[in-house]
């Protein structure tokens, strides 16, 4: 299809940002308000649906949501925490069940049950019995001691540790080990949390303790920064298009990952703290001067193996990929074709609305494209309106 013109484009509420906020003001003792614009992701919803099976009240309101703690704590639930396709969510959450001292078990997609975590070892060291690495699992027990957690191949141990906190008996104590990696997701973690009245600072041992969760009474969540690159791909694409939409700042090591790709001219750019963007990144390099993506072995344990896959979906479109050791190389100045077969997303909602943008330049037969919704419910709908008059 032809797209031209001057357009809006409006970016979902950021999941990371919601799902961090629910988790905390869940357990606290007051109401807390959420502000968003626009519609939450299937994986913000996943984690709200879970904490209302323990107890907390979530108001869905048109300017965000109301979230209302349970006046005792929140209690274990009576039935499996669904965490739909969210990796985020099932980690925290089972670090929230790893306080409870009761058996919670754990569920999930086709997609997430396939991703393991190095949380469960880390909750077996901290004294809870964990029935699996990978959903699903059952959780049963209450931290207590110490444990290692290694940053290099994942920020999501440390940050639901940090987030299941409050509900700690006693003091733990974490030896962190290894390059952090996705730092600006860890960095949003002690934001809020340090917002939600957490006495607590990095350090290597890091010592977490017990709290009483004071929310502020408002919240405003900002738009997905890592979705910003969807809409320059489009611009890319269709040279007639120009579109209007928001660079939230929140994450200052994702803006220079977002600017190093617009700089690559067959370059090296280190994706380590923003390997959300392999996939539109690597379109985007393919479709300009090419280059290297580095930094990124954590990203084959994504919603799917994103180096890979993305391979594979640039393939899909007649273009080309090699991967390396930590990351891709991806020859420039390539141009499109139109897909001969169906193009696989694997579950993986960034596969999925970058194989939508490409296809909406060449066409394609997209599968399971509306697994969208994870991050941006209405991106299908939002998509094909840009081709109205």
């Amino acid at each position: 299809m032809a797209l031209a013109g001057s357009r809006d484009w409006a970016s979902p509420p950021s999941k990371s940002h919601l799902i961090r906020w629910l988790a905390l003001a869940g357990q606290g003792r007051s109401e807390c308000l959420l502000r968003f614009e626009g519609e939450a992701g299937a994986d913000a919803e996943s984690m709200a649906r879970c904490l209302e099976a323990m107890g907390v009240r979530v108001h869905r309101g048109s300017d965000g949501w109301l979230v209302e703690p349970p006046a005792e704590g929140l209690a274990a639930p009576s039935d499996v925490l669904d965490c739909g396709n969210s990796g985020t969510s099932a980690r925290v959450l089972t670090a929230m069940a790893a306080t409870m001292g009761e058996a919670v078990r754990l569920d999930g997609d086709e997609s997430l049950r396939a991703r393991s975590s190095e949380l469960a070892r880390v909750l077996r060291e901290l004294g809870v019995k964990v029935s699996g690495d990978a959903l699903p699992t059952t959780v049963n027990g209450s931290m207590r001691g110490g444990a290692n957690v290694d940053l290099s191949t994942s920020s999501q141990p440390l940050s639901a540790l940090i987030l299941a906190s409050p509900g700690l008996p006693e003091a733990v104590e974490i030896h962190l080990e290894g390059e952090g990696v996705s730092r600006g997701y860890t960095g949003m973690t002690f934001d809020v949390a340090r917002r939600c009245g957490c006495p607590i600072e990095m350090g290597s041992p890091l010592i977490l303790q017990p709290w009483q969760v004071q929310a502020p009474e408002e919240v405003d969540i900002p738009p997905e920064l890592s979705l910003f690159p969807m809409a320059i791909l489009l611009e890319i694409l269709h040279e007639d298009l120009q579109l209007r939409t928001s660079l939230p700042a929140y994450d200052p090591l994702m803006l220079m990952a977002i600017d190093a790709i617009d700089r690559a001219a067959g370059g090296e750019v280190d994706l380590r703290d923003a390997s959300d963007l392999v996939t539109p990144a690597a379109v985007w390099m393919a479709l300009s001067g090419g280059g290297t993506i580095s930094g990124i072995p954590h990203a084959r344990g994504k919603e799917s193996d994103r180096i890979a896959r993305t391979i594979e979906l640039l393939a899909a479109f007649g273009m080309l990929a090699e991967e390396t050791e930590d990351g891709l190389t991806i020859p420039g100045e390539q141009s499109l074709q139109r897909p001969d077969s169906p193009v696989e997303t694997h579950l993986d909602h960034r596969l999925a609305m970058t194989a939508m943008i490409l296809a909406s330049k060449v066409g394609a037969d997209i599968v399971g494209a509306e697994i969208c919704d994870v991050t941006h419910p209405g991106f299908i709908e939002q998509l094909l309106g840009l081709a109205q008059p």
